[in-house]
């Protein structure tokens, strides 16, 4: 069996239901320590789930905020807000139980004079108005396919609600026209209530400070739920086109952004599923894109959750870091750390993922790049790029020993045999930079590059795959003809490269590829 990569086959569009509304009155009024102590994690490969059963089934209503005169008055509670216009519903019971609230509107309006604030209904009783942080970087590029369909609110978890109430103020007074209230409900499977995984605590890096091996092979991929594990209905890829259902790919990885969701800090683990099932609906149905924003997200206690769709290994392209999803991927610590500290489980979980995408497409955590023509460090926080409180300012501090831990976990250098070797070929300005990072196969690593996949075994040694015979060689894989065990190099009337069970040899007359099999003893 072929160990090269095989993407997503392109799925059709599929008819997901949309949900009639219920009718309900809405009216507008005028006015208005470094890291945190947590459970730990534990080594350990995170398996997706063959079956799930659903415990709660999944629900999506959104409901316009019609603007209209009138002055709102509910009492207890009310909300007294400064001059301004502002759009807010009535209190809107009885609507069907749902977990996660936003607030969108129309791209057009300028969000930085937009202010957000609901309360939700839990058992008959309205808790307090809570601000919704605005936030229109967590996007697509411009030029992405999917664009930017809607502005709007993060996503926030409000847990069992039954009962909403909206105020959106605008401070320059502009009429905002389009407004709208998701309320979410992503059900419940019977695998959220698997328990985190537990494990030692990380020691301090003043602990570990031991010489910095030269690494053999690139730091492993750390476990990861995937996103069968917790429980993405893929139908919901296609729920903006046909075209959505088929991921993107950037050139390669060069950089990572750390992020937060700016979500509450005292979730428990049963709930994280359910939260990356919800955060993954807004961003699609109600924000529009084609997925969720987010390259991967990490929970409080350590464990690290499959975002965006295509292949963890590949450089998928996100919609993390508006205009600087190219070349880069993002992680989001789920939580709001402006205002709490990040735990040590989930900044180490962080470090590992950084490490594993960094070392195997052979960056350094301590480079300095130009992206979108921005000078930046190659693991850098949202708010370097835009004006952003994003990711926090206490997850923001951490970032230097972000960097500093992430170097301790891919060794003092790169030092593999493919990445030798590609430079003995003349580096990636020859080979191409890396798609697909070096990673272990049946028979021994590769690395595709752009230009050449080079293949590395024991018994082989280091050797590239260039041009028709790379493409032919996809195809086949290594099972039929083995590894190369030479360069392409010419011969009379074209070209020829010898594997381990035979050759292909290039005729330059018809330009075509053949193949020529050893024969068996």
């Amino acid at each position: 069996m072929s160990h090269l990569p095989r993407l997503a086959p392109f799925l059709h569009r599929l008819a997901l239901p949309r949900l009639a509304l219920p009718r309900l009155a809405l009216t507008a009024v005028t006015g208005l320590a470094l890291f945190a102590p947590a459970a730990a994690l534990q080594p350990g490969s995170a398996q997706p789930v063959a079956t799930q059963s659903a415990q709660l089934e999944p629900s999506y209503e959104e409901v316009p905020l019609r603007p209209s005169s009138g002055v709102l008055q509910q009492s207890p509670g009310a909300l007294r807000q400064s001059p301004g216009t502002a759009y807010a519903s009535a209190a809107v019971s009885r609507t069907k139980r749902f977990s996660l609230v936003g607030v969108t509107w129309p791209s057009r309006v300028n969000s930085q004079q937009v202010e957000v604030k609901v309360r939700v209904q839990r058992k008959g009783k309205w808790i307090a108005w809570k601000r919704l942080p605005v936030e229109d970087d967590h996007a697509p590029d411009p030029s992405a396919p999917e664009g930017v369909e809607r502005s709007g609110t993060e996503p926030y978890w409000v847990g069992d609600a039954n009962g909403v109430q909206v105020s959106l103020t605008t401070t320059d007074g502009t009429t905002i026209r389009g407004a709208k209230v998701a309320l979410i409900q992503p059900g419940t499977l019977a695998t959220d209530a698997e328990p985190p995984a537990t494990a030692q605590a990380v020691p301090p890096i003043a602990a570990q400070a031991v010489p910095l091996a030269v690494s053999a092979a690139p730091y492993a991929m750390p476990p990861i739920v995937t996103r069968r594990g917790w429980g993405a209905d893929e139908r919901l890829r296609a729920y903006n086109g046909a075209a959505c259902a088929k991921p993107k790919y950037t050139s390669t990885v060069q950089a990572a952004f750390v992020h937060h969701t700016v979500d509450r800090n005292d979730y428990t683990h049963t709930q994280v599923a359910a939260m990356v099932r919800g955060m993954y609906a807004y961003h699609v149905r109600s924000r529009g894109w084609c997925d969720i924003g987010y390259n991967f997200l990490v929970d409080r206690f350590g464990r690290a959750f499959e975002g965006r769709y295509g292949g963890m290994h590949l450089p998928v392209l996100g919609a993390h870091t508006g205009s600087y999803n190219a070349n880069s991927f993002g992680v989001s610590l789920i939580g709001n750390y402006e205002t709490a500290a990040p735990s040590a489980a989930s900044m180490e979980t962080t470090a590992r993922i950084i490490a594993w995408k960094m070392d195997a497409n052979y960056r350094s955590p301590h480079t300095t790049l130009i992206l979108a023509g921005t000078k930046l460090l190659s693991i850098s926080g949202h708010r370097d790029t835009t004006a952003t409180a994003c990711p926090g300012k206490n997850l923001y501090a951490a970032l230097p020993w972000l960097r500093q831990r992430t170097h301790i976990l891919m060794g003092k250098s790169v030092a593999t045999e493919i990445y030798r070797f590609s430079l003995r070929l003349g580096g990636f300005p020859v080979v191409g930079q890396p798609v697909w990072g070096e990673h272990a196969t049946r028979t021994g690593r590769a690395t595709y590059f752009g230009v050449r996949d080079i293949h590395w075994s024991v018994a082989t040694g280091p050797h590239s795959v260039v041009g028709s015979f790379r493409t032919l060689y996809r195809k086949l894989g290594d099972s039929r003809l083995g590894l190369p065990i030479t360069e392409m190099y010419a011969v009379k009337g074209g070209k020829r490269q010898n594997f381990q069970r035979g050759s292909m040899v290039y005729h330059t007359a018809d330009r075509k590829v053949y193949i020529q099999y050893k024969a068996l003893s």
